[in-house]
Order: structure tokens, then C-alpha cells, then sequence
């Protein structure tokens, strides 16, 4: 399972959340360059696991938000033609959805990072398809 080191997924959490690197930085005491750099990495790895994901799958990649940790492709799955939603949960790693069967605590983590106002899956779905 892929998952950040646990430093780096705090800050990248933080970020996600909406806090600004210097405000990061205040409140973990290290510095605005420490939090930077433990962001740009975050991005890196991020961007380096949905883009394995969906070449191991052979999902078509629609869009990668490495900031908000999630991607939205288009894959087969037996013989339909299916819309894949992989979300990177803290704590949990990647996982990924098909035809937006979002359970309700990536509803709940939408809300929580800005993504979405309401935990509704239609405005999940346009949030990750603008």
C-alpha cells in the first residue's frame, strides 16, 4: 500500500486543508522551506502513484490534482466502460472508486479538505470533473 511518510502527509494534509506554507510552518516550528520542500516531494510521490495506478490498470488519465490527492481516468472494467475516482486518504493510501460509489467517509473527507460544502456525491463528482 502506498502511503506518504507520515511528516509529509501532515503537512501535505494541512496544505490540502487550505493552510498557507508559513502558517505550516508556525505550527509544527520548522521551517517555510522545510514545509516546501516536504510539499513539492508530497506532489512528486502523489503524482508518481495515480500515474503508476492507472498505467497498471490501463486507465486513460483524465485529471491529477496532486494538491487535493486525487485523479479522475477512464478505465474498462469487464466489458463497460467505467469513470475511476482515486482519492489519497490519510492513513489509508489510495483508493479508488468506480461510477462515483463513493462511501460516505470520502464524502466526509471532501468537506474536510474544502473540495465540497455538503457531503453530496453529484457535487463530489462536478468538484472533481471541473
Amino acid at each position: 500500500m502506498f502511503r506518504l511518510p507520515e511528516g509529509m502527509e501532515r503537512v501535505w494534509l494541512m496544505r490540502a486543508k487550505g493552510m498557507r506554507e508559513v502558517e505550516i510552518a508556525e505550527t509544527l516550528g520548522v521551517s517555510r522551506q522545510a514545509v516546501n520542500k516536504a510539499l513539492k516531494d508530497a506532489r512528486v510521490k502523489l503524482f508518481e502513484a495515480f500515474f503508476g495506478l492507472a498505467e497498471v490498470f490501463s486507465w486513460d488519465v483524465v485529471r491529477v490534482n496532486a494538491e487535493k490527492g486525487f485523479m479522475v481516468a477512464r478505465g474498462e472494467c469487464g466489458d463497460k466502460n467505467v469513470r475511476v475516482y482515486a482519492f489519497y486518504l490519510p492513513g489509508k493510501g489510495i483508493r479508488a472508486f468506480f461510477n462515483a460509489e463513493f462511501p460516505e467517509y470520502v464524502l466526509q473527507y471532501a468537506v474536510a479538505i474544502g473540495l465540497i460544502r455538503k457531503e453530496k456525491r453529484a457535487e463530489l463528482v462536478k468538484a472533481l470533473e471541473s
